[in-house]
């Protein structure tokens, strides 16, 4: 018993457990990264999820009243005023989306499209100044150049 506690022994045992601890380490760090990376992936399908299903549900309210999608025609008051509340519903869509997508590049693949889709329909809403005020100059700008490129 002693031949394994002899200062030798010792320092090597000593030597083993510093070594152990940096292995340790490193795994933990190894296992930290992982894990952060598989939460942001996680995370990113959520998020276009729930993208996808609030798209969906403004795509299903445009199926139910079409004369907030159709163009060149002429509204009652009352579908004025229903188109007016859609495409605000829509703007504000489209600028959480353009938020999302300058910080996730992936998603402009899928968004930009619907983006350039949408403003197509619903660009002399946005172009009216009293509507302007309620977005941001810099998603303002986007729309305005109209060149929804990938970057």
């Amino acid at each position: 018993m002693d031949l394994f506690f002899n200062e030798e022994y010792t320092t090597l045992w000593a030597a083993v457990s510093a070594i152990m601890g940096v292995i340790a380490t490193m795994m933990a760090v190894f296992a930290l990264l992982y894990s952060m990376r598989s939460y942001n992936k996680t995370m990113r399908i959520v998020h276009y999820g729930e993208i996808d299903k609030m798209y969906f549900e403004i795509l299903k309210e445009a199926l139910a009243k079409p004369h907030v999608v159709r163009q060149n025609i002429v509204r009652s008051e009352e579908e004025e005023v229903e188109y007016g509340i859609y495409a605000f519903i829509v703007w504000n869509f489209l600028e959480s989306i353009y938020d999302r997508c300058m910080l996730d590049v992936s998603l402009q693949t899928t968004w930009f499209p619907i983006i350039e889709a949408e403003r197509a329909t619903h660009l002399a809403w946005i172009q009216n100044p009293q509507n302007r005020t309620k977005f941001k100059d810099e998603f303002l700008n986007f729309i305005d150049k109209g060149e929804l490129k990938i970057a």
